[in-house]
């Protein structure tokens, strides 16, 4: 009997706290534009590189989120070549050294996979190319309504040995509440 009693005590204890926290997990859309910088390894042969997807975030503590972005780019290539398909997949991580009321600024540092797929007009050849880039951005979080948020990100892709090109992006993220 006292063993159900501990047992019901705990568990209403623990949806008590749960139903009052702000969630940790969000989940949130995200446009992209991307520019290469180096010559040799280029992050995209897009004549305009935009691109759009999704971002999932967990946050670990109030200064540190971790999250998974999936995004996915098509379009013609640089002097009519061919299409290119390209799929990136970010895990990162988000470092935030103060919290203003309505901004939060932060620091971020990640792995991106890419799949390219390249269809060339001329000769109608299939390639495929995968690449991992590191990437290192500084952004802002602006808070529109409560667990709403407005995203303003900016990133540098490095393949190891040099910076091979650029991002900005924009987003809208929600913490929605479970309970």
């Amino acid at each position: 009997m006292k063993t159900k009693l501990y047992l019901s005590v705990i568990v209403l204890t623990l949806l008590a706290s749960v139903s009052f926290a702000q969630n940790r997990f969000s989940v949130g859309l995200v446009g992209t534009r991307f520019e290469n910088l180096g010559d040799g390894q280029k992050l995209t042969e897009i004549d305009v590189p935009f691109g759009y997807g999704v971002i999932l975030g967990y946050n670990i503590n109030k200064d540190f989120t971790v999250a998974f972005t999936g995004e996915y780019f098509k379009d013609d290539m640089k002097d009519n070549l061919g299409d290119e398909t390209d799929y990136r997949a970010h895990l990162s991580a988000y470092f935030t050294p103060f919290d203003a009321s309505t901004l939060r600024p932060y620091f971020s540092a990640g792995l991106v996979y890419t799949n390219k797929n390249y269809t060339y007009k001329s000769t109608g050849i299939e390639e495929t190319k995968d690449m991992f880039d590191g990437r290192f951005g500084v952004g802002v979080d602006y808070n529109l309504l409560q667990n709403v948020y407005l995203n303003f990100d900016a990133g540098i892709y490095s393949d190891g040995l040099n910076i091979v090109g650029w991002s900005s992006s924009i987003g809208l993220r929600v913490s929605p509440r479970f309970f």
